[in-house]
């Protein structure tokens, strides 16, 4: 096994708080000769097309009808159900076939979807993406597509055939495992612990857990004793200390199936309940989010290619809901990822140049690297961190190191100074390997010389918003309003690393919000991911507010026969036209 040494070199944070325009905010109760009041510019102003869309949609009567149904028990039951049968299925990053298989089954065989509305293949394509694989790999998406009119209508537009959609989605890769586990038992068990006792540290300690939740032979979760006490909800940490609560620890059961499973949840209620939009509606489980999955789901949805960092939206996406956890998010953060192998001379020796030197020696010249923010904390916060270095064991016998990994990443939520310091530092790669050949007066790339190699790149581009009135946070604002939660004062400007990362930056209008509903939570990224499920009714809520902020921008035929146009223009943007 390779060992694994931690150089935190440089840790910086990455929670920036942005600067934004903004505009003012329309006050339905003013006339035309008195101006509404100024507002702040952190506060978007919403249409009245968009006030008029949301208050339509919330009181529409087949729109309340499936929203009372959410409220049932056996509705908040079944998606309990669900959440916990889809996030025991080990899904790591750009392994994520099974997950997506079983959401693909459950939409053929008991959604009511048809095969037509089922956008993606089992084998990673995409018809219609001029992108199919990423890193050499395929893209295990699972879309399904809910039908709008408008391509029936008169003068309806098209990008080279392409209808306008509206994108809810959320990814259904997890951190743990990193490996996908052998075909014979691909699931992780959902382990229960009592609250009042310490949260587990190891691997070990986690596998010791006596009580699980189990599940029959097809998959179904079994409702035992466990099972009642897994599915109690609670309001806050506090009320479920107060209770003798129980923490499921299961990898992704917030990050992110419980959205992805609501995104899910919302794609059925709309099939069951005839829904009709006018534009088309796709509602994803994305793939490639975590890790060094490097957006690969949205990638291929966008065409985004990465060696040109251009986005030609094939198939063109006119508005984006990112549903992963965020509380508004509309910037993002972008980054530029390095893995380098550096490799020992094929005879390599005591008196030979070393691949641990050479990586210590581009580590140590990049450490000396300083941005703008070091010299001046009213900068931007462009930040760099060499995070881990993976060394091959030497052979018996040996103490000659065969190779070693260095990871580096670079952050910034703008585009200009992440190239600059990509600039600088990318450079310094080779030249750690040039000093220690040096060393020993061995030329580059000779058979006795240490040699380094790029292994993998990864690329979140980045997106800092500049107008905070576009069609997806209007919607989302509104919708929040209308419905009741998760209501904001004034929108975050702060910057965060998501899905989201890459329609953002070919300009197609995308905010993250959130649908899981926890009392308490911990662990994310981590083997110890654990959560308490919190309150029912929140969670009906935030349902409501995601499919009335999708509807505002894809438009919506209402049960009285009117038709709520919708709030996004026909045609997405795009950085560059299909090849």
């Amino acid at each position: 096994m390779p060992t694994q040494i931690n150089l935190r070199l440089l840790t910086c944070s990455v929670a920036l708080a942005l600067a934004a325009c903004g505009g003012n905010d329309d006050d339905d109760t003013s006339s035309p000769e008195t101006p509404p009041p100024a507002t702040p510019s952190d506060v978007p102003t919403i249409s009245p097309e968009v006030r008029a869309a949301a208050q339509k949609i919330t009181t529409d009567p087949t729109v309340m009808a499936m929203v009372q149904e959410w409220s049932s028990p056996t509705h908040t039951q079944a998606r309990f159900d669900q959440h916990m049968e889809l996030v025991r299925i080990a899904s790591p990053s750009r392994y994520e076939m099974r997950r997506a298989a079983e959401i693909q089954r459950r939409a053929l065989q008991e959604w009511g979807f048809s095969a037509s509305e089922i956008k993606t293949r089992a084998d990673g394509q995409l018809p219609g993406s001029d992108v199919q694989q990423v890193d050499g790999l395929p893209v295990y998406n699972v879309c399904v597509e809910i039908k709008g009119s408008y391509s029936t209508s008169a003068g309806a537009q098209a990008y080279r055939g392409q209808y306008p959609k509206v994108l809810v989605e959320g990814h259904i890769d997890t951190v743990n495992p990193e490996v996908l586990p052998p075909a014979a038992n691909p699931y992780e068990p959902v382990k229960l612990q009592p609250i009042a006792q310490p949260i587990v540290t190891t691997p070990a300690e986690l596998a010791a857990i006596p009580e699980q939740l189990a599940f029959d032979a097809s998959g179904r979760i079994v409702q035992d004793a466990s099972y009642i006490k897994a599915r109690q909800y609670f309001a806050d940490e506090t009320a479920a200390r107060n209770a003798g609560a129980v923490r499921l620890y299961v990898p992704g059961i917030s990050d992110a199936m419980g959205n992805a499973s609501g995104v899910f949840n919302l794609a059925k209620a709309m099939k069951k309940y005839n829904i009709k939009p006018v534009y088309d509606m796709w509602f994803c489980g994305t793939a490639g989010e975590e890790g060094k999955g490097n957006l690969a789901g949205m990638k291929q949805l966008y065409g985004y290619d990465q060696n040109l960092g251009t986005g030609t939206n094939p198939l063109n996406f006119v508005t984006n809901f990112g549903i992963d956890g965020g509380s508004g998010t509309i910037n993002f953060i972008g980054s530029y990822r390095f893995e380098m192998k550096y490799t020992a001379p094929t005879a390599a020796g005591a008196t030979a140049p070393s691949a641990l030197e050479a990586a210590a020696a581009s580590i140590a010249r990049i450490a000396d690297v300083k941005t703008a923010w070091d010299d001046d904390k009213q900068a931007l916060k462009t930040t760099y961190t060499v995070g881990v270095v993976s060394c091959e064991d030497p052979a018996a016998g040996s103490t000659v190191v065969p190779s070693c990994t260095v990871q580096v990443d670079m952050r910034s939520p703008r585009l200009d100074p992440l190239k600059e310091i990509r600039g600088r530092i990318e450079p310094l790669f080779q030249a750690g390997v040039t000093e220690e050949n040096s060393r020993y007066g061995v030329p580059d790339n000779s058979a006795q010389a240490v040699t380094m190699a790029l292994t993998w790149f990864g690329d979140r581009p980045p997106h800092e918003r500049s107008n905070l009135s576009d069609v997806s946070i209007q919607a989302a604002w509104q919708s929040a309003e209308v419905v009741g939660v998760d209501k904001l004062e004034k929108l975050s400007t702060a910057a965060s690393s998501l899905n989201d990362n890459v329609p953002a930056a070919i300009g197609v209008p995308t905010i993250n919000l959130n649908i899981g509903t926890f009392a308490a939570g911990g662990g994310g990224h981590a083997f110890w991911e654990w959560g308490i499920p919190g309150e029912s009714a929140k969670e009906v809520l935030r349902m409501q507010r995601v499919l009335t902020a999708a509807l505002i921008a894809s438009g919506f035929h209402a049960a009285d026969g009117s038709v709520v146009a919708p709030a996004a223009a026909p045609v997405g943007a795009r950085t560059a036209e299909l090849k």
